[in-house]
């Protein structure tokens, strides 16, 4: 190769390489420019935080709106009808968020397994009884009036339970329901 075809090649080089850095500088300019000046725009005011749609009240005479699949079980003599939560995302989500539930419905946690089972009142809007119960269906511990307020603390029982059952607060009291009662299901 002669000194000038090496000359030519060695400028092709340094030019492409050259203009490459040259548009990643006018590039990163540009955009350093049109973000300056969103953040400007931003401290004058013009952009606004949209406005969230106000949530839609439900008639509790509704509930079926928020629990849509029911099983009746009775929990003593008393039945209700039980919103179940049998896969994982269904019981780590249990009544968080809901905006009530009726005097007639509780949710049941199946677990499936032998465990304290804890529960606890993330993004909960109202107080619950909370009742374990053995695999057999028998209640072995009860708590009472859990508030919303105690979130991150969780709720567990002293004897292993198998399904957990979280009723309105009050729901224990009212119907009279003691450790060592049954509740019957369906086979879930």
């Amino acid at each position: 190769m002669k000194i000038a075809e090496r000359i030519v090649i060695l400028t092709l080089v340094v030019g492409i390489f050259g203009g490459g850095i040259g548009f990643i500088f006018y590039v990163k300019n540009l955009i350093s420019e049109e973000h300056q000046q969103k953040v400007a725009d931003v401290a004058l005011g013009k952009y606004q935080m949209p406005i969230a749609a106000e949530e839609t009240e439900i008639d509790i005479d509704a509930w079926r709106i928020i629990y849509p699949a029911t099983v009746t079980i009775l929990i003593g003599g008393t039945a209700v009808e039980a919103s179940v939560a049998d896969s994982l995302l269904e019981r780590i989500s249990g009544l968080s968020g809901t905006p009530f539930l009726p005097d007639n419905v509780v949710k049941l946690f199946v677990f499936g397994v032998l465990g304290p089972q804890s529960i606890w009142m993330k993004d909960m809007n109202y107080p619950i009884d909370i009742l374990w119960l053995d695999e057999t269906g028998v209640i072995v511990h009860i708590e009472k009036n859990i508030s919303p307020d105690t979130y991150p603390t969780s709720f567990s029982s002293p004897v292993p339970a198998w399904y957990v059952v979280e009723a309105n607060a009050g729901f224990v009291d009212s119907q009279g329901i003691t450790i060592g009662e049954i509740v019957t299901m369906p086979t879930l």
